[in-house]
Order: structure tokens, then sequence, then C-alpha cells
């Protein structure tokens, strides 16, 4: 008979405990969530300063929550027209619902669209995976929060809409490329959704995934011939009636006079920032594609490597070919017709990221490199054949297109600039009484305090900027606001000293300097002080 095994029979002692290895993987994924939170949260209220854009946005919700009223707010009453159409109510409403649980205040506001950051950043994370696997999907989260070009970071901790309506469109692209040609209408109704949304909330991604989704349709009719019919018919119908029921609220809530006010704003808007077509600006618009932000200057070889990437007449050659679609419709508007703001490329270059991940990681097999093959060659004093060469250079390449912007990006939220807003706002609720009109063009301070200000009105905005891209007459020519009603205040800012709207002549003749603030100057009328 066979002795017993003692490591079988024998009784284990109570007191005994087994150590188990780290899980470097589970570690790997805590401090990966927790930096991007931390990127997205800390310092919220005062990396990057408030402004222009970011201020009109905000007095939205904050009229709501104060009158009641769906509508931007001057001295001389509601203005049913400007911010209530810029961003849509995906964004309004919610931070409504902040001010109203927790008080009217940036870091509250600002919450939500880093909510939608958060969320956005791990819907792309499952896009990519869908795409491409794990690796792939990684590297193209960790590209898109570093690049100063694509600036999500930046623009998902203000009140904008671009990061807002980014959450619908990968949303909808994630539910959409999940099923593919198995999807049921149900389905594919909320792919439309998602992308009605997404218009609804920036009315730049109808400009863009209109045309684009447009385009992928036929392209499936003429050349892919993968996928039945309805996965384009069903969310795009679904989509522009998404958008159109918004409209059409909008006409019922504002009134007809109104809402035809508004659309005539919007055609003004488009054709002086959408649809330019300036030979200066459409050079300008490429130096900005092709600068080292975008991606260390590697957009060319990637856009390149995308098409062919786009070829392949299957399911995932398809998939590749609409996101390549969208980046290619967003780009030549860009060039060809727009103002030359790199911010009107943000889809496009979203996008952009998710072809820079696969580029890297096909040249790089999967970002699997031999690092004892390297170790051994250097030791030996042997040279690298060329393919481990260019994989090797191509990692290099992918780290300082990380590593440089991330750090740049992390100095900023961690150590702020002077936040001259704020300051100026302190100012003004210490030494201004509330009742004294105060104009000015700086409507972040209108929405940091609660003073009485007049704001230009929002038609002007358009000439403004045809006077800063195009060389069009300064919006001062058609405004005489200062000069006929006599303001006790004069707030000139950053914004309102770029477009040269008050004649520094008529302020030194008839206002006083109170006290200047980073870019913020304050004057009171000579004979009110």
């Amino acid at each position: 008979m066979l002795p017993q095994n003692p490591s079988t029979s024998a009784e284990i002692p109570h007191n005994v405990v087994f150590k188990k290895g780290i899980d470097w993987k589970l570690i790997g994924i805590a401090v990966s969530v927790a930096a991007i939170v931390f990127i997205a949260l800390y310092n919220l209220a005062a990396y990057p300063t408030t402004w222009f854009d970011e201020g009109s946005h905000l007095h939205v919700p904050k009229t709501l929550v104060r009158f009641g009223v769906y509508a931007d707010y001057s001295s001389d009453g509601f203005r049913y027209f400007g911010p209530t159409v810029g961003v849509g109510p995906t964004v309004m409403l919610p931070i409504a619902g902040m001010f109203r649980l927790f008080g009217i205040d940036l870091w509250q506001a600002r919450l939500v669209v880093a909510i939608y950051l958060l969320a956005t950043i791990g819907l792309l994370y499952l896009l990519a995976r869908q795409l491409g696997g794990r690796r792939l999907a990684l590297v193209a989260v960790v590209l898109l929060i570093s690049s100063r070009g694509v600036a999500l970071v930046e623009y998902g901790r203000q009140v904008l809409g671009e990061v807002p309506g980014l959450f619908f469109v990968v949303a909808a692209f994630v539910l959409w490329f999940s099923a593919w040609e198995t999807a049921s209408r149900l389905r594919l109704s909320l792919v439309g959704v998602l992308f009605g949304l997404a218009m609804v909330t920036k009315n730049q991604y109808l400009l863009i995934l209109a045309p684009a989704l447009l385009l992928s349709w036929i392209e499936n009719i003429v050349y892919y011939r993968s996928a039945p019919q309805r996965v384009f018919l069903i969310p795009g119908i679904v989509a522009a009636g998404c958008y159109a029921a918004w409209q059409i609220y909008m006409i019922m809530y504002l009134g007809p006079a109104t809402a035809s006010e508004n659309f005539a704003m919007l055609r003004s808007a488009t054709a002086g920032a959408a649809l330019v077509f300036s030979p200066d600006l459409m050079r300008r618009s490429m130096e900005e594609l092709l600068s080292i932000k975008v991606y260390l200057g590697a957009l060319i070889p990637i856009l390149i490597y995308g098409f062919f990437v786009s070829i392949p007449r299957h399911r995932a050659g398809q998939q590749w070919g609409i996101l390549f679609t969208i980046i290619a419709v967003n780009f030549l508007w860009y060039v060809l017709a727009s103002i030359s703001w790199l911010r009107y490329a943000f889809l496009g270059l979203v996008l952009t990221g998710l072809f820079t991940a696969r580029f890297f990681s096909d040249i790089t097999d999967n970002f699997t490199l031999d690092r004892d093959a390297l170790w051994a060659a250097i030791r030996r004093g042997r040279t690298f054949a060329l393919a481990e060469t260019v994989q090797w250079m191509a990692m290099v390449w992918l780290v300082l297109m990380i590593a440089a912007p991330l750090t740049k990006t992390v100095q900023q939220i961690v150590r702020p600039d002077f936040n001259a807003p704020l300051a100026m706002a302190t100012y003004l609720n210490d030494h201004v009484s509330h009742d004294a009109i105060i104009e000015t063009w700086e409507p972040e301070l209108g929405f940091l305090t609660d003073h009485n200000y007049h704001f230009p009105p929002p038609g002007l905005l358009n000439q403004a900027v045809g006077y800063v891209w195009l060389g069009a007459s300064s919006p001062r020519n058609d405004y005489d606001y200062v000069e006929t009603q006599q303001p006790a205040y004069v707030l000139v800012g950053a914004f309102s000293g770029w477009v040269d709207l008050y004649s520094p002549v008529m302020l030194a003749e008839h206002y006083d300097l109170v006290v200047e603030i980073g870019e913020y100057r304050l004057y009171v009328r000579k004979h009110s002080s």
C-alpha cells in the first residue's frame, strides 16, 4: 500500500494564509481611471479660464433658473436668439438642473460637461476596441486625451457643445457597428436618435454628419455592397426627424417671428463663418492641420494610410470607411469654407485619432516589440534589421506624440494661469452697484456676477467675425449704444478689444479708467464719478 501524499491528505492549519500575486492589470486599470478622472475634474473651475463663448452659453441656464425663461438676458430684456441655438438642450437643461440643486456657479456647470467628457472617453475606448482590439483602444484614448490639436480635455472642461455632441456621435457608432447588418429596426432607430441628438447639441455636427452619412449610404450602394439599405436609411431618417422635431418645438416655444429671426441669424452666421471660401483662410487652415500640434505633424501619412484601411469590401473595411468619410467631409469643409479655426475640425480630428492608433498598431505588430532582442543587439554592438528599426522608431514617435502635449496639459491643470475673469467679478461685486448699467461684450462676466449688464445684439457677432477673419468693417461702425445711451460703466475685455468694438478716443473723452485686471479694463462715465 502506497503511503498517503501529505500534501493532499493532511489538514491545512486554519491560520495559514496563502499569498496571491499582485494583479498588475487591475492596478493599471485603477491608475488609468484615476488619472483620467483627475485630468477631467481637478481645478475644474480654474482651467481653462472662462471666456466669451462659454460665458454666452452659460447665460441660458442661468436665465432659465432665475427667470424661468429659456433665453439669453440683457438689460433691455430677454433675447431668444444667439446662445439658445448655439448649444442645444442636451447641455443647457442638465446645467440648469445642477444650478437649481446646488446653486449657480461655474464648477456646477462645468461638471456636467466633464461628465460628458468621461463618458465620451469610455465610449471612444469601446468603439476603438470594436475596430481593433484592446491595445489599439488604449493607445487611441491616450492619444485623444493628450493631443493639443484635438483639445478634447480643454473642450471637455468648458461649457461648449463639442464634447457633449461627440458623446452622442460615438455612442451612435458603438451601437451601430456592434450589430451592423443584423441590427433590428429598434436598434437602428436608436442609432438615429443618437445622431439626431448630436445635431441638436451642436449645429456643426449637422453640417458634417448629414452629408457624410448620405455619402456613406451611396458608398454602400456603389462600392461596398455589404450592408442592407435599412442600416443607413433608418438612422438617417430618424436623425433628420429628431433635428426637425427640435426646430418645430423651438418655433412653437419662441413663436414664428423670433424663430425666423433665429434662422436668419443662423444663415448669416453660416455665410460668415462656415461658407467663406477665402484663399487666405484656406492656406491658414492647411497650416493648422499640418502643424506639429496635430498628431506631431503626422496627419498626411495617417490619412493616406486610413484611405487604404477603408478599401477592403467587408464589414470592418466599410466601418473604417464611414469614419474616413466623416473625416474627409469635415476636413474639406474646414479647409475650403470655414474661417480656419481648428475647433471647426474637432470631429474629424477625434476620428483621426482612431486611424492614428491603427497606423502605429500595424507598424509595431499591435505594439508588441521584442525588447530582449533590442537589449541583446545593444550589448553586442549589432545593428537591428530594417523592419525592427522602423518599428522602434515608430514607437518613439508615438511616445513623443503623447508625452509632450500631455505633460503640458497636466501642468496647466495643476498650475492654471491667473484667473482674470474671477478677479474682475470679485471687484465688481465689491465696488459696483448692481443697479448701474455696465456695457460690455464679455458675457462671462454676465454669468459670474448678477450686475445689470447690457450686451451688444447677437447679430453683431457675425460682423465681428468678418472683421477679424475677412477684413470687413469694424462692428464699431454699426454700434453706437455707448454714445447714445451713455451707460454708467463700460467694461472692455479680451473679446471686445479683439474686435475693436469700443473707440479708445470716445472712452478717453467720456470715461475714466477705474481698474485694470488682466485683460479687463473697467471705465466709469466722467459725470458719474
